[in-house]
């Protein structure tokens, strides 16, 4: 694994894709100290607010920095802000008190000195902090991709090698199964399952992760079936060794590597199918901060507030294609024909 492991780690794509994924985990693991606000937190006075309205670089005084005037929006003449009022924007400042990972505290990175709030990304139609929202919204987004790639992974692998290792009626019935679930595409499967479990996060990570499973499982009966008849599991077999252990113990173990690129890849699929379940409404349900959910509330307000639905999206799209590139990377670095 030395060689490929160098090889992956001078590829462009893995460097990319690894500091783009890098900032999404940061933004993960402190998104409350790095989020203004909280992301349930509304203000319907300043609803649908462009980003940094407000944000200027020179205080009352003429002095440099950054400062923050009232914003709000009128019925009739649209977004208004007060000039004449200046509020300076600090570092670590105590604010509303949060809760994240057991650990309880009020310190965030950004805040404002004064009546006033900062918009970086502007808000949404119920006056929330679409920056907040959106880093509350990353550690959703990797959870239902953990989730669903495991699923797929847990059912789909030990099927398609059970598939392969014995053949004959377990293969044919194996695949017959798994020729019904590729004759839907990935997304409506997803969509018929939620149908039937109810719509929900929970229920739409379960989904996804199903649709997945025929994907592994042809991925691994492939492996597998190219593996079985090699001299060493000949061996085994001569040896005595049970089924379990040579599948288990001397197969699976050389299928590690399409597993991981597959898994590097269904991890992009699975935060786009729950992005468009959410976006149809079968996810996430409000007010919780996904990136589909918010899409979907955007769209309603694209002539008045095109950002709504802007923002969230490039996050889907950041992190989409993180996967995507360390993916292309490790397949690059797997490849036995590249050595």
């Amino acid at each position: 694994m030395t060689r490929p492991w160098r090889r992956f780690r001078k590829s462009r794509l893995a460097q990319a894709g690894g500091l783009l994924l890098l900032l999404y985990l940061l933004g993960a693991l402190f998104a409350p100290f790095l989020a203004p606000y909280s992301p349930y937190t509304q203000d319907l006075r300043a609803a649908y607010v462009p980003p940094l309205a407000g944000v200027s670089l020179r205080g009352p005084g003429g002095e440099l920095g950054l400062f923050v005037s009232p914003v709000f929006r009128h019925p009739l003449e649209g977004v208004q802000v007060n000039w004449e009022e200046k509020y300076p924007v600090r570092l670590l400042v105590r604010g509303e008190e949060w809760r994240w990972l057991g650990v309880t505290g009020n310190l965030r990175l950004l805040g404002v000195e004064g009546p006033v709030r900062l918009h970086l990304l502007g808000t949404d139609e119920q006056g929330r902090d679409l920056f907040s929202r959106i880093l509350h919204g990353i550690p959703i987004s990797l959870t239902i991709g953990l989730v669903a790639v495991g699923i797929g992974l847990l059912l789909g692998a030990p099927l398609g090698a059970l598939s392969a290792y014995f053949g004959g009626r377990t293969d044919l019935l194996v695949q017959r199964l798994v020729d019904v679930m590729l004759a839907f595409p990935g997304i409506l499967l997803a969509i018929v399952l939620v149908a039937i479990l109810g719509p929900g996060l929970t229920n739409a990570m379960i989904a996804v992760g199903i649709a997945a499973v025929p994907i592994y499982a042809r991925l691994v009966r492939g492996v597998v079936l190219s593996l079985k008849a090699l001299d060493y599991v000949e061996a085994a077999r001569a040896l005595g060794a049970s089924h379990g252990r040579i599948l288990f113990r001397h197969i699976l173990p050389n299928a590690l590597s399409p597993l991981l690129i597959q898994s590097s890849l269904q991890m992009a699929i699975a935060i786009l199918f729950a992005a468009g379940l959410g976006f149809l409404g079968l996810g996430a349900r409000p007010p919780e901060p996904e990136w589909g959910l918010m899409l979907a509330r955007g769209r309603e307000y694209l002539a008045v507030a095109p950002h709504v639905a802007t923002f969230p999206g490039l996050a889907i799209v950041g992190l989409v294609l993180a996967f995507n590139l360390l993916g292309d990377a490790l397949r690059d670095a797997l490849d036995p024909r590249a050595r």
